[in-house]
């Protein structure tokens, strides 16, 4: 009886969850999982070393997503690009279900299982890709739905997570997590019982054993300790990828994050509120995943899925106890779970709510042509297919799977490593003629959008020509290769009026019926590409230009786009190189969006140069030290500050600095 009541808001949060999924496939992994799923299937063996690039083709390549790879490409060849997108849809539909039938079976009130799915896939939203992860999520949801049943009802059904782990440990480095809440729930129902639990014992060192069972044994078990190397706030991956990124740090906070915070709170209150019920490896897993989520956003998805079936328990016991007040907003929730879906998934098919929450993803199926190099790789494949290249590395993975020669870089950072990506960051404050000049390539690609300080550099490197610009891609070419190739005209990109569209105040309601406007976004990438080439040139300097690009750039710093809003500070520092404001923005922008802290520095600088009595410059590069853990040139330029009277720094002073 109670779900035909519910059926109205299951079906609506089910399509819900059906059109968040269904997406275009933007994930920059996505050209090298197919890659590799495609030479291992053909050579009938895992790679041992690096086959993608010519700058660390001897570097070990531990391909623990081996398996995910092989089935992808499967996918791949059955149903094309369409068909990744829906693979990845029904993966995501199938947690959801796996979620549903959980809850179902702990008999938690079908309105707590709604609310939870809808709340958790808005949550690990910016996570549903074409990544191994999302098996990883559906492998721990499965260990956690046995071990509770095992623990909560007594039902033994251990020997299925060996089987499990066989396959999470030739899918995703993150198997480990499945043993560690296996060791968990097993030492906390130790310290509860005061003996070892003998039925689980051998499942738990079974299923340690069988992670030993992948291509590269002991190094393939041992590879998650490797990666913990990213969380270091010193490594350079923590300091410039925003996945790695603490959740505190962020910039902005869009509408995933606010509901993942209402759930780390709900579930203090609730765990709290029944805490005499709780089992203490909930506790623990709480605590261990609340960490991991908080020290990294990536790991926010990983939280969600512990913290959703304890939530839904600890709702369902309190609704015995106030069984009164469940009736009473009982149908609160049940409209609200109907008038939600209905106003999100018009907004979500329009990508009206992708552009709100300054997200990359779309609605659709196969390849998104502004976040994969699909034009430019094809135009290469043409004219330049034994041409070395230079790769901003977001564009590696495509490039590797669509181009006949190796890559200069690709998004598998273990094989990378620190020192080349150290080079790449390097070349974003003018070093790229050094990178030039030391690898040689005929082409250099990127993502204009944001290699942006590449464009500012190559207009002015000579023997370089722009020889291919769509929405997103830029090709420059070494005038040697192929002199016939003409240049792109630059005076045929969009105008930089363009670039000062406004949205009416009632914009938001097209979002309901009207696709976003991706024509015009387009152009605009274009027409601020084309301003950046003319920056500085003699007779082409604009102090009212640089003007507008300060006031772009702050606009677009509020609506969270970051790499747009560096973009905009850039040109208006080469439009205007005494433009001081500009420069302490831009400085302010690159240590707390890019944590770039060392190109900040490099900004306040040029600042305080300009005018030594700016406080805002002082202070932001004494913040600046800080993260760089140079407390005493810290407290140095803030007392500056201070003296030159900013308030600000006297807050930091007295937090940081008295006593030192």
């Amino acid at each position: 009886m109670q779900l035909r009541k519910w059926i109205i808001p299951i079906v609506l949060v089910s399509g819900l969850i059906f059109v968040l999924s269904l997406r275009q496939l933007s994930d920059p992994d996505l050209g090298f999982h197919l890659k590799y799923g495609k030479w291992i299937t053909e050579n009938h063996q895992v790679p041992l070393t690096d086959l993608s690039t010519y700058t660390v083709p001897g570097h070990d390549y531990v391909d623990m997503h081996w398996l995910f790879q092989v089935i992808l490409y499967s996918v791949f060849l059955l149903a094309g690009y369409p068909g990744i997108s829906i693979f990845i849809c029904l993966l995501a539909l199938a947690l959801s279900l796996m979620i549903m039938i959980r809850n179902r079976l702990a008999g938690v009130p079908l309105a707590v299982t709604c609310l939870s799915l809808l709340a958790g896939f808005l949550i690990i939203d910016p996570r549903i890709a074409p990544r191994p992860e999302m098996f990883s999520f559906i492998f721990l949801t499965g260990i956690v739905f046995i071990l509770d049943s095992y623990a909560l009802s007594q039902k033994n059904h251990l020997w299925l997570i060996p089987v499990i782990m066989l396959f999470w440990c030739n899918m995703h480095a993150l198997f480990i997590l499945g043993l560690v809440i296996f060791a968990v729930c097993f030492l906390s129902s130790w310290l509860h019982e005061r003996k070892a639990d003998m039925k689980a014992l051998p499942w738990l060192a079974v299923s340690f054993l069988v992670c030993f069972i992948n291509p590269y044994g002991f190094r393939g078990f041992s590879f998650p300790v490797e990666l913990l190397t990213r969380f270091d706030p010193h490594n350079v991956y923590n300091q410039h990828i925003q996945e790695f990124m603490p959740f505190w740090a962020q910039p902005r906070f869009v509408t995933g994050d606010y509901l993942f915070m209402a759930l780390v709170g709900l579930t203090l209150v609730l765990t709290a509120m029944t805490l005499r019920a709780r089992k203490v490896h909930e506790i623990v897993l709480l605590t261990v995943f609340a960490l991991l989520a908080f020290g990294s956003i990536r790991n926010v998805p990983l939280f969600v899925l512990i913290a959703l079936p304890v939530v839904s328990r600890e709702v369902g016991e309190l609704n015995k106890r106030v069984a009164f007040f469940w009736e009473k907003t009982e149908i609160v929730f049940f409209i609200l779970l109907i008038i939600i879906p209905i106003l999100l998934i018009p907004r979500l098919i329009t990508n009206a709510y992708y552009a709100e929450n300054n997200s990359f993803n779309k609605t659709g199926m196969g390849i998104n042509p502004l976040h994969q190099p699909v034009g430019a790789a094809m135009f290469i494949r043409q004219h330049y297919p034994q041409t070395r290249i230079l790769n901003s590395i977001g564009y590696g993975g495509w490039l590797s799977w669509a181009l006949p020669q190796p890559v200069f870089i690709d998004g598998r950072l273990e094989v990378m490593q620190e020192s080349l990506y150290g080079e790449i960051t390097k070349s974003w404050n003018g070093g790229l003629p050094s990178l030039v000049s030391r690898y040689k390539p005929g082409l250099i690609i990127y993502n204009y959008l944001k290699y942006y300080p590449w464009t500012l550099q190559l207009k002015d490197m000579p023997g370089w020509r722009l020889v291919y610009l769509d929405e997103g891609a830029a090709i420059f070419t070494a005038d040697t290769i192929q002199p016939e190739m003409p240049p792109v005209d630059l005076s045929s990109l969009p105008s930089k009026d363009i670039l000062k569209a406004r949205k009416p105040s009632w914009a938001w309601t097209m979002g309901f019926y009207l696709p976003a406007g991706d024509d015009l976004a387009g152009l605009q990438h274009k027409a601020l590409f084309g301003l950046q080439m003319n920056a500085g040139i003699k007779g082409k300097r604009n102090p009212s230009d640089a003007l507008a690009f300060f006031k772009t750039a702050g606009e677009k710093y509020k609506r969270g786009d970051y790499t747009g809003a560096l973009a905009c500070y850039d040109t208006a520092i080469a439009l205007n190189p005494g433009h001081i404001k500009a420069w302490i923005n831009r400085g302010i922008l690159r240590a707390s969006a890019l944590k770039d802290f060392n190109g900040a520095i490099a900004d306040f600088n040029h600042a305080i140069e300009a005018d030594p009595r700016y406080g805002d410059a002082w202070l932001g590069r004494g913040t600046a030290w800080f993260y760089l853990h140079d407390l005493k040139a810290a407290c140095n330029d803030w007392n500056r500050a201070l003296s030159l009277g900013n308030v600000q720094a006297s807050r930091l002073i007295g937090l940081h600095c008295n006593g030192k």
